[in-house]
């Protein structure tokens, strides 16, 4: 490379380096199923020690927002050592942050009352879906 490309070899080469390093989406999708999961599970234990043991749980607009800030942050944690933080990682916190402060905004109106067992079967549901889906993009030997 020449001087005047304005790109240094040591650039050019952490780029090629880099391009393999990347984060799958699939990665992103388990990263974010698993934290659907362990916010769920959270939500669970919170309500088994408030509400009771079986006692109904109320799905939410605030619930439901918490979720979907859960699922943002979940999918795009998921960093490799060797990628720096992009800006797009960031807006994506900012915005699950966002969420999570905009919900406290929504009504506590329960949209269905659901048993307590369902959350928890849900949260190791995705749990286990997010680890097949990691799993299964991990290299073969």
């Amino acid at each position: 490379m020449s001087a005047a490309s304005g790109k240094s070899r040591l650039k050019l080469d952490m780029d090629n380096r880099m391009a393999w390093r990347k984060v799958p989406a699939g990665i992103r999708i388990g990263g974010a199923f698993v934290a659907l999961g362990a916010v769920m599970i959270v939500f669970g234990v919170i309500e088994l020690f408030s509400g009771g043991l079986l006692q109904p749980f109320a799905v939410t607009p605030r619930f439901l927002v918490i979720l979907l800030a859960a699922a943002i942050l979940g999918g795009f944690a998921t960093v490799s050592k060797y990628e720096n933080s992009s800006r797009l990682q960031v807006i994506a916190l900012a915005v699950a942050v966002i969420l999570v402060f905009a919900s406290r905004a929504l009504p506590n109106d329960p949209i269905m009352l659901i048993e307590q067992f369902w959350l928890s079967l849900w949260a190791v549901t995705a749990i286990i879906c997010g680890l097949i889906i990691r799993r299964s993009l991990m290299p073969k030997a």
